[in-house]
């Protein structure tokens, strides 16, 4: 992957500040997130949209339905994806700090920086199963892949689940890994070249991936702090590397290439590389991942 370095109802990351309740809240782990429904950014950018304008504090999800022109059923999973993404808070649907950002921003979700944080916060976030595991697990260390074996290595989510329920448990973990599959081939993350297809349709290689800019790294190293380490003030660079959910695995990136993007934000106010008794480490400020990503925007 190529780093660019710049000049300047259960997924909720509406606060990435070290020590906030959301990070530290815990919260269920969800099998499908989507029930089949594809990773449409055009219908997100609708839904962040009318979100954005509304005042009411909660959003009733017939509304949303409504004014979307969907079924009940795919307005709500439409939203369940968009707080998987971080753009839209539980319950009430309001739009986070994130999703206000992007709505200014990048409304049509047009930006690569902005799919990669994206990527980043949906794919490390262990709740939802079959995407994290996708990422953090299965394509590390795999240049070419097969559906066949990307579905087998997920047959252990069947352990503890009775006999009679299998059959629809089976369907619902192949109907998901679908759609997380098309996300990255099909619709706007394709244009991350993070997989591609290989041959023929069930066979995939892991793409040289689209330039990352380094504040949208930074941005996800906050991110990363938040949901994993929310105590910490300083991260080991080799946590940042090996750690599954850390973002040098779910960018596929090499310890060459982040440690050239660390060199590059060392700069950054909030964020510096020590040293100390063999241990390499990032130390960060109270900043937001928002902030980052703000920072981001007014650089491009």
């Amino acid at each position: 992957m190529t780093l660019h370095v710049s000049d300047a109802q259960q997924y909720d990351d509406s606060s990435t500040m070290r020590g906030s309740a959301t990070a530290a809240a815990p919260l269920a782990s969800k099998l499908q997130l989507t029930k089949g429904y594809v990773v449409d950014f055009d219908k997100l950018a609708r839904l962040l949209g009318m979100l954005c304008a509304g005042t009411r504090g909660r959003t009733p999800m017939t509304d949303v339905a409504v004014a979307l022109g969907l079924a009940n059923a795919h307005a709500e999973h439409l939203c369940s994806i968009a707080q998987a993404l971080g753009l839209v808070a539980r319950i009430t649907y309001k739009p986070t700090a994130l999703g206000r950002l992007v709505r200014e921003h990048d409304p049509f979700f047009d930006d690569v920086g902005t799919l990669w944080f994206l990527h980043y916060t949906i794919a490390s976030d262990p709740r939802v199963l079959i995407w994290h595991r996708v990422v953090t697990v299965i394509l590390p260390g795999h240049r070419s892949i097969t559906r066949d074996n990307i579905r087998t290595a997920l047959d252990d989510l069947r352990d503890g689940i009775a006999e009679r329920s299998r059959v629809d448990h089976d369907r619902n973990v192949t109907q998901e890994l679908r759609v997380v599959l098309d996300a990255y081939l099909n619709q706007h993350l394709s244009r991350l070249d993070y997989l591609r297809p290989a041959g023929d349709l069930d066979s995939y290689v892991l793409g040289h991936g689209a330039p990352l800019a380094p504040l949208v790294l930074g941005a996800s190293i906050v991110r990363f702090r938040a949901r994993h380490r929310a105590t910490a003030s300083a991260l080991a660079v080799a946590d940042l590397l090996q750690n599954p959910d850390g973002p040098a695995v779910v960018f596929q990136l090499g310890e060459e290439d982040l440690r050239a993007a660390l060199e590059s934000l060392k700069t950054q106010p909030g964020l510096s590389l020590e040293s100390r008794a063999d241990l390499d480490q990032v130390r960060l400020g109270g900043e937001s991942a928002e902030t980052w990503m703000e920072r981001y925007y007014a650089g491009r």
